[in-house]
Formats: C-alpha cells, sequence, structure tokens
C-alpha cells in the first residue's frame, strides 16, 4: 500500500518533471557555427583541387561532412547574401538590394535566425563583417544577437570594431582578434546550446596581412598582390582551425553542426589600399593557374563565377563524412534547414520564408519534387543614383532562374545605355562553363523559364517591400546620435545630378539644392543635425536649413570650418521625411564643396527624467589625472571613420583609478567597465575602481552607463602600458 511519504514524492515528480525535461531538452540541443567568408569564391580552396594554397581547415569541414555541388548565393555581393543567410528569404524580400547607398538595411520587422535560435533558449553571437544595416537600431545586438562584434570594413591590423555599441580600438589581425573571441564564447557556453554566427570579412579588398604570412608567400615567389591575397586566405583557415579545435576540445564535436560557405564570386582585389590598383592580367593568372575548374564570370556577375559557393556541412555522427549533393540549393535553405535540424519551431505569424530545408538531403533521404524547383538570383543597382532608379519597375540589369539543369538569364541594358532585354540559356550539366547560348534553339524553354522569372518578380515589386531606402529609426536614448548614411537619401535635387553614387555630397552651388532621408521618430523630443563639410576658407553668409512637416531649424555655415550644428527642431513620433536644404549659397556662392557626414542628435529635456545626464569617468595614474571622458556616439564614430583617441599612457607603476560620475545618480542601476570586448567588473559612483598589474601594450577601456530603464550609453578611452 502506497503511503503518504510516496504520494508527495510521486507529486513532487510530476510537477517538476515537466520543468527538468525542458531543461535537459534545451542541452541536448546541437550547436551551431555559420562560417561566411567574404569574397572568396570557389577557387583558392584545397578541398577544391588547389594545390598551391593550403587549407586545411576549411578541407576539414568538407571532408568530415557534405559538401554541395550546386549551391548559390544572393546578387553575388554580400549585403544581398547576408540578408537572405540570416532571414531564409529572397535579398529583394527584406529591404536589400544593393550593397551601400541606404539599399544594405534589414527591414526592422524581419525575423533573423539569431531571434529563432534565442527564442529557443540559444545563446547567441556574431563575429566579423555585419554589412545589414549601420545604425545601433539594425546592428546585430539588437536583431537577435547577445554578443555582435564587427570590424572596421576592410580594415584587416590594428583596427576599430564596434561591440555591443561601444566601439573598441584593438591591436593585431582582426580574423585572430576575432577568432579568439568565437573561441571565448564557446569556452564561456560549452555546458548551453549557443549559436555563433561568424561571417569572416577576408578575403574582400584590399589585400592585407601580417607581415610574416605576405614574406612567407614572397619567398615562393608570389607577387605582392597574390602573397597578400594568400597569407589573408592562410590567417582566415588559421582561425576557423582555432575555433574547431575549441569545439574538439571541449568535446562538443558531436553536438555541433558547422557550415561553410562564401557570400560571393572571387575578386580581383586592391593590394593594401583602393589608392593602389587591382590585380593585372599576369596577376590574374598567377592566380587562376591554381583552380582545377575556370567558372565564366566572378564577384558582381550573375554568371556561374559569380554566384556559386562552396558549401560544407559538418556535424560527427549526424552526417556522413564525404558525402557529395547535386541537389540545386542555396542560402535561402539555410535557415530552413537549420531549425529542421535543431527541431525548433517558428512564429506562424513570422514572414514567410523562401527556401526549403535540404536537412533530409544530409541524412541521406530524397524530398519529393525537389528537383522541380526554381531558384531565382538577380544583380544590383551598384552606384547607379538613386533618381535614375524606377522603384516600382525597376530595369534589373540580370536576373537569373536555375531549373534542373538549365539556367536561363534575362539580361536588361537599359542602365548601360541600352533600352534593350534579351536572354541566354545554357545547359550546366553538359556546359559548366556557360560557353554555348542554347537560347535560339530552344525557344518552348526560354518561354517557360522567362514567365517564371516575370512571375517572380512581379511577386517581389507588388509586395512593396522592396527597393526601398534606408529608413533611420531616431530617439532611441541607447543612440543618442544616429549617423545617416549621405547616399541613403530618398530625393536629392542639385544642379548636377551625379553620375554614380557616392559616401559623399557634392555640388551644393545652388540655392534650393536639397537631399531628402527616410525617419522612424521613435520617441518625441528635441533634436539637432550635424553637418560635416568641406568649407571654403572664404566663404560666409551661407546657410542651410533642416525640416520634417512639424519643424523647421536652421545650419550656419561658419567661414573655414568644418562643422555645424542645427538649432533644435521639436520632433513627433513616425516615419517622416528630414529635408536639408540650401537656404543660402553665401558670398562666395558655394556653401560647402562636400557633405562629408550627417548626423541626428536627441537632446535630453525635462521630460525625460529615465535619460542619465551627463555620465562619464575620469582616470587617475602615477599622481596624474586623464579625462573626463563622456559618452561617445559609437555607430556615428564608426561609420564614419572617426579617428581613435589620444592614448592615456601609463609607465612606471602599471596601475590606474577609474573615477564615474552622473549628473543623476539616483537613476543609475549600473557600471560595467570592458576591457576591450571583456566585462572586468562593476564601477560605482561612490568607490574607485582599480586596475592593477597592467600588462604592456594597448587597449580599450569602456565604461558603460546602464539607467533604472535599461538605457546603455558608453564612453571610453584608449589606455596604452609601456
Amino acid at each position: 500500500m502506497v503511503n503518504y511519504r510516496q504520494i508527495c514524492i510521486i507529486i513532487s515528480i510530476i510537477i517538476i518533471w515537466p520543468d527538468a525535461t525542458l531543461g535537459q531538452r534545451i542541452k541536448e540541443k546541437p550547436n551551431v557555427i555559420l562560417f561566411l567568408v567574404d569574397d572568396y569564391g570557389y577557387g583558392d580552396i584545397g578541398f577544391e583541387g588547389n594545390a598551391r594554397v593550403h587549407t586545411p581547415n576549411i578541407d576539414r569541414i568538407a571532408t568530415s561532412g557534405a559538401h554541395f555541388t550546386r549551391f548559390y548565393q544572393s546578387s553575388a555581393a554580400c549585403a544581398p547574401t547576408r540578408a537572405s543567410v540570416l532571414t531564409g528569404r529572397y535579398h529583394l524580400r527584406t529591404g536589400v538590394w544593393d550593397v551601400h547607398d541606404g539599399r544594405d538595411f534589414l527591414h526592422r520587422d524581419e525575423t533573423t535566425i539569431a531571434e529563432v535560435f534565442k527564442q529557443a533558449g540559444y545563446t547567441t553571437a556574431a563575429f566579423g563583417k555585419w554589412h545589414s544595416g549601420k545604425t545601433n537600431r539594425y546592428f546585430s545586438w539588437n536583431r537577435g544577437f547577445d554578443i555582435g562584434i564587427h570590424p572596421k570594413l576592410y580594415s584587416y591590423l590594428n583596427t576599430s570594431y564596434i561591440f555591443n555599441n561601444k566601439v573598441v580600438e584593438a591591436q593585431g589581425a582582426a580574423e585572430d582578434i576575432l577568432g579568439d573571441e568565437v573561441v571565448q564564447f564557446i569556452a564561456n557556453n560549452s555546458d548551453d546550446p549557443f549559436f555563433a554566427y561568424v561571417p569572416i570579412q577576408s578575403v574582400h579588398e584590399p589585400y592585407n596581412c601580417p607581415d610574416d604570412l605576405f614574406e612567407k608567400y614572397k619567398d615562393l615567389g608570389h607577387s605582392d598582390h597574390v602573397s597578400r591575397l594568400y597569407g589573408m586566405i592562410e590567417l582566415l583557415d588559421r582561425n576557423i582551425g582555432k575555433i574547431l579545435d575549441a569545439v574538439e576540445k571541449k568535446q562538443l564535436s558531436e553536438n555541433t553542426l558547422v557550415m561553410f560557405l562564401c557570400d560571393d564570386g572571387p575578386s580581383p582585389g586592391y593590394d593594401l589600399s583602393y589608392a593602389g590598383r587591382r590585380m593585372n592580367d599576369a596577376e590574374k593568372q598567377e592566380r587562376t593557374r591554381e583552380w582545377p575548374r575556370m567558372l565564366r564570370g566572378g564577384k558582381a556577375s550573375i554568371y556561374e563565377g559569380g554566384s556559386v559557393t562552396p558549401f560544407y556541412a559538418m556535424w560527427k555522427n549526424h552526417i556522413p563524412a564525404g558525402m557529395q549533393i547535386d541537389e540545386l540549393s542555396g542560402i535561402i535553405d539555410i535557415f530552413p534547414t537549420l531549425v529542421d535540424a535543431c527541431e525548433i519551431k517558428t512564429a506562424r505569424d513570422n514572414l514567410p520564408l523562401s527556401g526549403q530545408s535540404f536537412w533530409p538531403l544530409l541524412q541521406g533521404e530524397t524530398i519529393n519534387d525537389w528537383d522541380g524547383r526554381f531558384y531565382f538570383d538577380n544583380t544590383n543597382f551598384y552606384q547607379i543614383p538613386r533618381g535614375k532608379i524606377n522603384t516600382n519597375h525597376p530595369r534589373v540589369r540580370e536576373i537569373s532562374v536555375h531549373h534542373r539543369e538549365f539556367k536561363l538569364i534575362r539580361f536588361d541594358r537599359y542602365h548601360s545605355g541600352r533600352d534593350t532585354v534579351y536572354y541566354e540559356l545554357y545547359d550546366l550539366e553538359n556546359d559548366p562553363g556557360e560557353k554555348l547560348d542554347l537560347s535560339a534553339s530552344e525557344p518552348a524553354l526560354v518561354n517557360k523559364l522567362s514567365t517564371e522569372i516575370d512571375r517572380w518578380f512581379n511577386s517581389i515589386t507588388t509586395e512593396g517591400r522592396a527597393y526601398q531606402q534606408a529608413v533611420y529609426e531616431i530617439g532611441d536614448w541607447n543612440e543618442r546620435a544616429t549617423p545617416i548614411n549621405l547616399d541613403a537619401y530618398e530625393q536629392l535635387s542639385l544642379a548636377e545630378a551625379p553620375e554614380k553614387t557616392s559616401f559623399n555630397i557634392d555640388g551644393w552651388i545652388q540655392e534650393g539644392s536639397f537631399i531628402k532621408y527616410n525617419l522612424d521618430v521613435i520617441k518625441e523630443g528635441d533634436y539637432q543635425i550635424e553637418l560635416r563639410y568641406d568649407p571654403k576658407a572664404y566663404n560666409s553668409g551661407a546657410k542651410f536649413i533642416a525640416y520634417t512637416d512639424t519643424d523647421t531649424a536652421s545650419i550656419a555655415i561658419s567661414s573655414g570650418i568644418n562643422q555645424s550644428t542645427s538649432e533644435t527642431m521639436h520632433l513627433i513620433p513616425g516615419r517622416q521625411l528630414l529635408t536639408i536644404e540650401l537656404l543660402d549659397a553665401g558670398n562666395s556662392g558655394q556653401a560647402v564643396e562636400r557633405l562629408r557626414r550627417l548626423v541626428v542628435h536627441h537632446v535630453p529635456g525635462r521630460e525625460d527624467g529615465e535619460v542619465l545626464l551627463n555620465p562619464q569617468f575620469k582616470i587617475e595614474t602615477n599622481g596624474q589625472k586623464y579625462g573626463p571622458f563622456g559618452i561617445r556616439n559609437s555607430a556615428a564614430d564608426f561609420m564614419f571613420n572617426e579617428r581613435p583617441e589620444i592614448p592615456v599612457v601609463i609607465t612606471g607603476r602599471r596601475m590606474l583609478k577609474i573615477l564615474t560620475s552622473v549628473d543623476n545618480p539616483a537613476q543609475i542601476d549600473r557600471i560595467i567597465a570592458y576591457r576591450n570586448f571583456s566585462e572586468i567588473g562593476e564601477v560605482s559612483t561612490s568607490e574607485i575602481m582599480e586596475l592593477t598589474d597592467l600588462e604592456p601594450g594597448k587597449f580599450t577601456l569602456n565604461i558603460e552607463f546602464i539607467s533604472k530603464t535599461g538605457i546603455r550609453n558608453s564612453a571610453r578611452a584608449i589606455i596604452e602600458i609601456i
């Protein structure tokens, strides 16, 4: 007979069992590491048959799991590919349709793969090139990632990073620094499921690498261009190996799914800087003679050399080693495959996925009707000014569709000065080099596939989500100053329209000239507009005005000064256009030579009591005081490549004291100190934090002030220990 004590035990087990089961189930979910390499292409990998380039760690992924032979990315470009990887949707549906010009911002209502994993109990992190939006509200830490560390674009040595809305200056090779952070992330989260997105910035131009790697390949007889490229490849492969070794060291190989791919085709890049030149023909031949196959086209091309990517998937005892998959697949399929493999349920109200899970293929199964799918791609509008694009009916330069062994490309030469549309058809099974155009001999197939292109593209344009300029969300106190990309304009009116887009805007000589940007004001309040420009030293009397539908503010241009800030303007919540208009060209008739920077500042008012006022810190070391260091506009500093501060140099006794202050301390919740990317402790306004036994070198000290309402703002200083 069951006694009272046994009954209580049984009831307790019943009550706690669901939670215990859930906890165990979360721990059993596989980890995921997703490598995405920039501009790598298909020819510089040992596994693909290149005997000159040694990539043992990339090869380790390929040989230990499955490799795909017909895997495609998006638009042969970085931002579109990232949009599709993050969302599982064709990039045009996500708001991303180019690589700059305000066309690379992922719509805020898109669901990212990181958000899905985070909701399933994963810790998520992104390490590398982001390129899916350039302000705080769009960065990774606001798109489902717990941690986001992203280097300055195309700077590889001793460069800056943005890390959860804090700027860090760090010494060393970027891929080494990021690789170490991924290893640390794995160590910190080895007991729970994690998702690590590692979009490696190498090997995007301009080519650069540490001196020892450059000299290694120079000694082997290579040119400077190819030596630096090969040095970058060895560096990225070394760090992939570092990460794979960390997984094995933690005995996580049987519980970690690893994927590897590239974002576009190979590029004959610049060497060292954009002020130089790209590879010449001899250097291209030096590189490509090691490629076992030559595909037509490269980066930004609709042909196979620009659109196909190596894709490898490894998961010990779950994906057979040496498996080859020939089915037509692509990056829109990664999102559904990962949630399928990890048995994660997605919300029903999420936007519909474009891709399909290929997880059954990795299990050796067949998928009904997979062979009958249509897979679409398109090129972008790189450097074509906004005013020349009819966004209601855009004339896309190339659109392709893959179906079975065939590929049809629709060419439109409107933006090349010819109002001409034509097609090319290729049988990729028998003609992988796309040398024989079959369009004239296969009119029925051309008609069938062109109809599919029209159907797909019409669905894109009628949906109303494609071909929109960036919408800048301002008013979030976590970003007191929101940077605006000058080339992200909705409308531009100058005396001479630009022939190509540019990061800067020239030609401010005619009164009435204007430029408009899309804003979404999150919080009603007072704002100021900051302009930076190349001044005319002899100019005086020039004036801009900034306005929306609700308020106007003037911006006076002073002679010989390169920056001006407007009067305060009051903005109400909601979508609106911000216009910057030249009201008076001044005495010289030319207000500025070039606009270089536009920032919208949110100004605290009396009604903003939750905002920390004047948070700052000082440093004391060896009897000297430095500072105060006030909060910085991290995203703006990062976007506009602000020069790093002059470092605080510490000699002799290697220690420092940190003293923080704020005008309204009652609103403080916490103050956290970071050394580069690592939290080193909490600071109190009533206490002094000491750092002792500092090792020689340079690092960034960020002090993050957190209000009781969760607002985070950071101040920073560069410390050099000698």
